[in-house]
Formats: C-alpha cells, sequence, structure tokens
C-alpha cells in the first residue's frame, strides 16, 4: 500500500468538513461580507482623517506654508492593522457563534445573528460617519447619527412602555 492511498481518506474527510462548515455558515455570508466593507471603509477613511488632522496641525504650526499632507503609506502602521483584522476576526466570530445559538436553541422568534451583525455594522457606520464629519469640517453626518439614535432611543421606549403595559394587564400574574 503507498501513502497516498493512506492520505485520501484523510484529505476526504477534511474536505467533506471544509464543505460542511461553509454550507453550514451560508446564512452569515453575505453579512460577513457587508461586515467586512464597513470595516474597509472605516480603516480607509480613519486613515483619510488622520491624514487630514496632520494636515491640519502643520496648517497651524507653519501658518503661511501650503499643506501638503504626508503619504498614506506615512499613516499605515502594522500593529494599527493588525487591531483591523483583530476586528474582522473578533466579530465574524460573534456572528458565527449567535447563528449558532439560533441553530441549537431553536431561536425562531429572533434571527440573533442579524440583531448582532446590525449592531456591529452600525458601530463601524458611526465610525466611518466620524471621520467623514473630520475629513470634511461638516458635521451632517453627525447630525444624521443623532437622528438614528434618537429614532433607535424612542424605539426602545416604545418597546420597553410595552413590556411595561403587558406587565400591568397581568396584574403580576403572567396570565
Amino acid at each position: 500500500m503507498t501513502n497516498s492511498a493512506i492520505l485520501i481518506p484523510s484529505h476526504s474527510f477534511i474536505t467533506k468538513a471544509f464543505i460542511f462548515l461553509i454550507a453550514y455558515f451560508t446564512p452569515i455570508a453575505e453579512m460577513v461580507h457587508v461586515m467586512m466593507f464597513f470595516i474597509l471603509l472605516d480603516t480607509i477613511s480613519g486613515i483619510w482623517a488622520s491624514v487630514k488632522i496632520e494636515c491640519d496641525k502643520d496648517k497651524e504650526t507653519y501658518k503661511d506654508s501650503k499643506c501638503k499632507p504626508p503619504s498614506w503609506f506615512s499613516k499605515v502602521e502594522s500593529h494599527k492593522l493588525r487591531k483591523t483584522v483583530y476586528k474582522f476576526v473578533w466579530y465574524t466570530i460573534a456572528v458565527m457563534t449567535s447563528l449558532m445559538m439560533e441553530k441549537t436553541f431553536h431561536l425562531a422568534w429572533t434571527s440573533l445573528s442579524s440583531i448582532v451583525g446590525g449592531f456591529i455594522c452600525f458601530v463601524e457606520l458611526k465610525s466611518i460617519f466620524e471621520n467623514i464629519t473630520v475629513i470634511t469640517n461638516d458635521p451632517i453626518f453627525m447630525r444624521i447619527l443623532k437622528v438614528i439614535q434618537k429614532k433607535g432611543s424612542e424605539t426602545i421606549q416604545e418597546i420597553g412602555d410595552d413590556d411595561k403595559n403587558i406587565g400591568e394587564n397581568t396584574n403580576g400574574t403572567g396570565k
């Protein structure tokens, strides 16, 4: 018997396991791609905002000089990019584990992975808006963010009021 005959079953197992994982996590593939896009936009806008801040500091220091922003590469540091990779990995793990909870505990009443992924994307969007505000010196995106936060707070308050009304209608008996 040759070594290649021995390797075929293990190769087959690895292939089957890989196919199983892809099939199992297919429902969140699009969400992971969107999260990756938001993280990429946040990284690009963060670098751009950092360059803009440096440029503004140079203008203050050298009043009569024209600001020539440093190259993009001078603002890119490996430890900061490593944080971006960690962020993507851990965000993906969070969405994957929430999908596993949905499937394991049959949480048909909610899409936990969508809630987790949506929250992550909202946090990234907030960061992108903050960076755009720095880049453009226009607070319109922060105003938009405040409107979104206000609507979210109102919705949460309504949910809390509904829960309170349910408790009052049942006289605390739960029936």
